[in-house]
Parts: C-alpha cells; structure tokens; sequence
C-alpha cells in the first residue's frame, strides 16, 4: 500500500466512554476514589494519530454536558477534530469500571453505558468523509445494539463510496454479545475492509480459526477478508503477523514493564495506520504498530501520549519484522 496524501485525513466513527478505575490493590466495592480516564477504542485511536501527527477527525455524539465537555475537550487537546461529533441535550456519557487484577484474581470489567448518546446516533454529516484516506470502525459499535450496527454499515459504505479505504478492528467484547452475533454482523464490515486487525483470541472465539498462528493468520484472511490488502493478527506476547497478499511476516512483541494494558490494542491501530499513512513498508508498520503498544502500556490511562519523535527514538536498535513468506 503506499502512502497516503500527507494532506489526507483518518476519520474514526465510535463511541468514547469514562473510565472509572479503582486503585490497585483495592475492590471497587470499598475504594473511597476512583481514578478517571477518557476511553472508547475509536477515540483512542483518533487521539494516538493525532499526537503522531496525521490528521484526524472523530465522528461521535455526546451530550452536552460537563462529562461530554471534558470529553471533547480531551480530544481537542491532543489535536483531534471534533467538528463531527453531535451534541444532543438529552442521553448521558457511558460509563465503565475496572477493578484491577493481581494474579491470581483478574482484571475485572463492568459497564454501565445504557442510554448514552452514542447509543442513540443514527446518521452522520457524511461531509466528515470528504478527502479521507482511512476510516475507521470497530467491533464495539455494531456490538452496542441494532441502530449502532446499522451506524457502523452506513459509515462503512459511505467510507468506501467516498474512497477511503475501510479500517476493521474486530474488538470483540464478550460482555456485549456472543460469538455467534458478532460473526454475522462483523462478516460484512470484514468482505469490504481494505485493513483488519483481529487478535487470535478472537479469531478463534468468533470465526472458529484454527491452525497455530502462522497459517492461521493467512486462512483467516482468505476466508472472511478477502478484500483487504492487509490484515493483521496479535497474537500478545508472541507478538503480530500481517499478511498482504502472498506475503506474510511475522513481528515478535518488544520486551515491556506492564503497568496499564487498557488501549493497547487501540495503540496497535493508530501506530499501524500512522505509519501506512506515512507511507512506511509494512515491515517497518508492523514494527511501529507493535512498539506503540508496547509503549502504551508503559502509561496509565487509555491512551498512549507519544509524538512520532518519541516513537522513532523507541524504535531505535529494534529489528523489523521477519518475512515468513
């Protein structure tokens, strides 16, 4: 894939919630504060390319009030447009919170979003799409009920109608819906992406791969993206394969000191897409992508606040992924 127009935009179409997290060490059901974060997977994507330098804009809606303020005052900060995002005086910001696990007790998640603004958009200024390069969904949209599916198909036809190319990450959430469901509505989303990123978790749960991840990573892409020029599969800390075409490579995960693993799967997508953007080799995305992760979880918080000279300076001794194929 070359590159984009420097020009060009990203725009991401999603949902961005609050993240009420409980210190480490203590139970939600007795922690007397509770560490708040900006989340939602779309918006940290948007958030993480902006810091590294391409533009982007964030379509979304959320009420006008002081949580959706601040939410969009966040995004602003970090140079994300939120000219797109719509401001509806009625509905309420989503919520989820997060009681952190030290083994053997996991991490555990509870959402409480219900009747968010979000939850209640139907169309978008389609104008948002005017002279992007990349558009960008997840799997949470369609997964947050039938109006937001028919959101999440809406925006990718009038992505790929408009000439950008349509950006998948399937995000599978377990407490959103079932396997089953996911794979009827993410089949369509998949058959017209040109980029998808899926963990092999996922791709096991939801679309019954099988195979270790070497030929698993290529049969998934055969089989339900056959139009993508490239898709990849994280495998953790085994690290990522993409394939594009007949190639395949393989990226093995950078060495990391865990302190916050939440948006790093978000950070894998906007370090992969920047870096296309830029018009990188996929060696050197793949690369970029897996470093940004890895960065991001280096950081409290959903996000990783990284400019683009931060993340060549990580990279820096690091080995681009080997060709398998």
């Amino acid at each position: 894939m070359s590159g984009a127009s420097r020009h060009s935009r990203i725009v991401t179409l999603g949902e961005a919630m609050l993240r009420l997290t409980a210190p480490a060490g203590e139970r939600l059901e007795t922690a007397l504060q509770l560490r708040t974060y900006v989340a939602g997977s779309e918006a940290n994507v948007a958030r993480m390319l902006a810091r590294l330098g391409a533009p982007v804009s964030w379509v979304s809606a959320l009420p006008d009030s002081p949580l959706g303020e601040r939410i969009v005052r966040e995004l602003m900060g970090d140079g994300v447009d939120t000219s797109f995002v719509q401001r509806p005086a009625s509905g309420r910001v989503g919520l989820f919170f997060v009681e952190q696990g030290s083994s053997p007790r996991p991490t555990t998640v509870w959402y409480d979003r219900a009747g968010s603004a979000f939850r209640a958009m139907s169309t978008f200024d389609e104008s948002a799409l005017k002279g992007a390069s990349f558009a960008v969904i997840s799997g949470i949209t369609p997964a947050l009920g039938a109006r937001s599916r028919r959101l999440a198909e809406s925006f990718a036809a009038r992505a790929r109608a408009a000439g950008a190319r349509l950006c998948v990450d399937v995000n599978y959430r377990k407490l959103l819906w079932r396997p089953g469901q996911a794979r009827k509505a993410l089949i369509p989303l998949l058959a017209e992406a040109d980029v998808v990123v899926c963990s092999e978790r996922d791709a096991r749960t939801v679309f019954g791969a099988t195979g270790k991840a070497p030929e698993l990573a290529p049969a998934f892409a055969e089989r339900w993206a056959p139009r993508a020029s490239r898709v990849v599969l994280t495998c953790g800390e085994r690290g990522s394969i993409l394939v594009a075409g007949d190639s395949v490579i393989a990226q093995a995960a950078h060495p990391v000191a865990v302190l916050d693993r939440f948006g790093a799967g978000d950070a894998f997508m906007a370090g992969l897409l920047w870096a296309l953007w830029s018009g990188s080799s996929d060696r050197a995305a793949l690369r970029s992508a897996t470093m940004l992760a890895s960065l991001k979880c280096t950081i409290l918080g959903d996000v990783a606040p990284f400019s683009a000279t931060d993340l060549a300076v990580a990279l820096e001794g690091s080995a681009d992924g080997v060709i398998v194929r």
